[in-house]
């Protein structure tokens, strides 16, 4: 399976995958060679991916991924407003952005969803990356 992820800043995977683990809205979902076509919405969390090397794991964030057949095998797109590899993550960095956030959230007078969204974005992109780092480390 031909495997793309891509940022507003561009290209962050290009290679061949055996599998493909991601978050979806809806729940974690996988990925095989020949599955059906499909589109997802993806929210942040980790995104893994195999290959013949090994197992690679990024922190992403929101998106949408879609699976194809196209003549030569099959084509997975993911498009995400962010990523980064696991392996670069700062963890002790996302770690204290986590927490951080946490305690925002905890100590918010926020009275809608509106007004919490904004944290809950940088809440779920903290975890993502200090997941994505534990994963990645323990690989």
């Amino acid at each position: 399976m031909h495997l793309t992820v891509t940022t507003p800043r561009g290209y962050l995977v290009q290679i061949e995958a055996e599998e493909l683990v991601a978050p979806g809205v809806l729940g974690e979902f996988g990925v095989l060679p020949g599955h059906i076509p499909f589109m997802s919405v993806l929210k942040p969390g980790v995104l893994s991916y195999r290959t013949k090397e090994g197992t690679k794991y990024l922190a992403v964030g929101d998106g949408i991924l879609q699976v194809a057949r196209v003549p030569d095998g099959d084509k997975i797109d993911v498009l995400v407003n962010r990523g980064e590899h696991g392996k670069d993550v700062d963890r002790e960095a996302a770690a204290k952005e986590l927490a951080a956030a946490d305690a925002e959230l905890a100590k918010s007078k926020a009275e809608s969803a509106v007004e919490l969204q904004p944290m809950q974005d940088r809440r779920a992109w903290a975890a993502a990356r200090v997941e994505a780092a534990n994963r990645s480390s323990a690989h």
